[in-house]
Parts: structure tokens; C-alpha cells; sequence
């Protein structure tokens, strides 16, 4: 286990912001003092990216005063080889201008660190899964699969702490948002983009997003169907990882989540319909289970358990 008065830099790269704090890692908390989070528009060219990325994290840095840094890791979203730390984003999608990029190598002289500071990678909803099982940390709980729904369908399946990503019990690297569906694949309707198509479909009507949904929930007769139609859908495309992995627990986190209240029951009904009965519970981190669950790379016992496994993809 990590020694007391461990500190490792824990960042979180989502499509539209990075974020990074410092946390000691014996007491699972992020050090507020030191957090510092930016807008980042994706579609700039990598020399923006990286400055931007670059300023977030000196001003981490420069707040961390004396605590010595054990390294720098980072929740990042696929595809990238987290073994290597090559982003591999096609040109012309969000972050397409750092295309088979080695990340560290292009971002380790841009920090004001005296030392160089090592930097890993772990997939943005690995990190969570990993935040959201470590902080929670319940004897009772084996086994869990934690699910991010924004806008795309993140998941971590975690045995005591651990992601599993590979093994007959879950889907190949661990993810489920390629897997196929309906008439496209698991992330084109288990999403904001979903979603906004369902209503569309339905209404005739382009919404925001989901957030806009739930304020019609109550009168609006065709959102709640688009959200039982959500609930029961999941539902139905879950239960068989549950099963197959054996969960003990599932944890929802992502902006879908914040409106469990218009999709939960039905969730829950399709679960029990498959013969899945476990508690669910709504992530109260977020982006801040990414930024605590990535530090777990500088864990000895967590890393030697990951390294070999990390995606490629």
C-alpha cells in the first residue's frame, strides 16, 4: 500500500474541461487548495491543447508547495494506448489534433515541476469506477460495476478494487459502449446524443439535452416515456454483465445520472425482471471519483495488478 503522506496528481480530461488536484492518498481527499480546472475547446490545434493543459496543472503544481509528488496521472477517454501514452483520436473528432501523440513526452517539459514527475494513464471510466470503489470501500461489496452515462456509456468492472478487463465474466476490455445494439451500438442510445434522438423521434422536437428532458418530465407525457423507454432499455442491456460478472452493487455517475429520479424506477424494474436484484447507488463524486481513482497507478499493489492489462484501444 501507498505510504503515509503520499501525494500523487490526479487529473481528469473530459471533452470539454481538464481538471487536476493533488490528493493524499492515505486519507482518499483531495487537497482543495490545489485544484484548478479549464475549459478546453477540443477541436483547437495540439499546440492549444496542450498550453492549456499545461497552465491547469502548474497552477496544481505551483499550490502543492513542498508535498513531494510521487507522479502525475490521468483520467483520459479512449482511444489512447494507455500502456504507451499515445492518444489516438481521429483527425477531425474532439482532440484529433493530438493524434498518435505521446502525451507525457510532449507535456513533461511544459510543467514547472523541478523533477520530472512520471506520468500513467487509466481510461477516464476505469479511473472512476476505481474513485468510486476506493472511496466507498464496503467489506460487503465484492464485486461492482460502475456505469458513467453522458455523452457516452463509460463502465469499470471492479473485483476488490480492481479493474477487470479481460476474462469470460466481462466484455472485452471491459467496455460496453461498442457493444452492438439495437441498429447501431450500446453508446448511440445510452447517451445525451440517445436521448436527444429518442425525443426527436417521438416529439418532432431538438432539446439541449438530457437536463431539459427532465424539466419537462412531469408534463411532458412524451419525455417521461423517453425516459421509462431509457430505464427499461438499460436495464435489459445490463443484466447480463451483471450477471455473468456476479455484481454485488451498481454505481451510476455521469450528468444522466443527476436525473435517476426520471429513469430509476424503471431501471430497476427491468433489473428485476432479468432476476437481478442489487443496490444501486448515485455517484456524489463525479469528476472528482476520476481524479482520486487515477491516482491508484502509483499504488504498488494496483499497478502491478493493471499494467499488463492496460487497453491499447
Amino acid at each position: 500500500m501507498a505510504e503515509n503522506g503520499t501525494y500523487v496528481v490526479g487529473v481528469d480530461i473530459g471533452g470539454t474541461h481538464i481538471s487536476s488536484a493533488v490528493v493524499d492518498v492515505r486519507q482518499k481527499k483531495i487537497l482543495k487548495e490545489t485544484y484548478a480546472t479549464s475549459h478546453v475547446a477540443n477541436l483547437e490545434p495540439f499546440d492549444v491543447i496542450m498550453e492549456t493543459w499545461a497552465n491547469t496543472l502548474n497552477k496544481t503544481l505551483s499550490a502543492s508547495h513542498d508535498l513531494s509528488l510521487e507522479g502525475i496521472g490521468f483520467a483520459i477517454p479512449g482511444p489512447f494506448n494507455y500502456k504507451k501514452g499515445i492518444a489516438m483520436y481521429p483527425e477531425g473528432f474532439k482532440y484529433g489534433a493530438l493524434n498518435e501523440v505521446k502525451v507525457d513526452q510532449i507535456l513533461a517539459p511544459l510543467l514547472i515541476s523541478s523533477d520530472t514527475l512520471p506520468i500513467r494513464f487509466l481510461n477516464d471510466a476505469t479511473s472512476f469506477a476505481v474513485g468510486e470503489a476506493w472511496l466507498a470501500e464496503d467489506e460487503s461489496i465484492k464485486r461492482q460495476l460502475c456505469i458513467t452515462l453522458g455523452t457516452g456509456l463509460g463502465a469499470g468492472f471492479i473485483e476488490n478494487g480492481i479493474p477487470v478487463v479481460n476474462g469470460c465474466n466481462v466484455p472485452p476490455n471491459g467496455c460496453l459502449w461498442n457493444i452492438p445494439y439495437k441498429d447501431g451500438m450500446a453508446d448511440d442510445y445510452f447517451s445525451t446524443r440517445g436521448c436527444i434522438n429518442a425525443y426527436d423521434e417521438l416529439s418532432g422536437i431538438t432539446v439541449t439535452g438530457v437536463k431539459e428532458l427532465a424539466i419537462r418530465f412531469e408534463t411532458d407525457p412524451l419525455a417521461k416515456q423517453v425516459f421509462e423507454n431509457f430505464g427499461h432499455d438499460l436495464g435489459n442491456f445490463l443484466a447480463p454483465w451483471l450477471e455473468k460478472f456476479k455484481a454485488d452493487a451498481m454505481v451510476l455517475g455521469g450528468n444522466i445520472s443527476k436525473s435517476y429520479a426520471c429513469f430509476g424506477q424503471a431501471l430497476q424494474a427491468s433489473l428485476n425482471e432479468n432476476g437481478i436484484s442489487i443496490p444501486i447507488r448515485i455517484s456524489n463524486h463525479m469528476e472528482k471519483g476520476a481524479i482520486v481513482g487515477c491516482t491508484r497507478v502509483f499504488d504498488h499493489y494496483f499497478w502491478k495488478n493493471v499494467k499488463d492489462n492496460l487497453p491499447e484501444l
